[in-house]
């Protein structure tokens, strides 16, 4: 395996991404309470089903990072997972 110069932009690339997915997911995360308070559980479902997705897509680029990459964004994927979880468990409850 290369650690060339391309190899390394690669990796920042690919960390940009897990970043800026970890921001849809929190993002998602809001709009589906906002929504649930407007009563659109069908959106809020939508929404929360997006936002799985988002971190199916985190956990394939964090597949492709080192090691060290990989467990520097462990606790605030974790967290995400939670507030997915959670919202999904809080837009049930309530009808979605």
């Amino acid at each position: 395996m290369s650690n060339g110069p391309g190899c390394r932009a690669r990796a920042r690339v690919e960390l940009e991404f897990v970043e800026a997915d970890v921001e849809i997911g929190f993002n998602l995360v809001d709009l589906a309470g906002q929504e649930s308070e407007s009563g659109n559980s069908p959106l809020v479902a939508r929404i929360l089903d997006d936002a799985h997705d988002v971190l199916a897509d985190i956990d394939g680029r964090l597949s492709r990072l080192s090691n060290i990459d990989r467990a520097s964004f462990g606790p605030l994927v974790a967290e995400l997972r939670r507030e997915v979880e959670l919202a999904k468990l809080r837009g049930f409850r309530r009808g979605v």
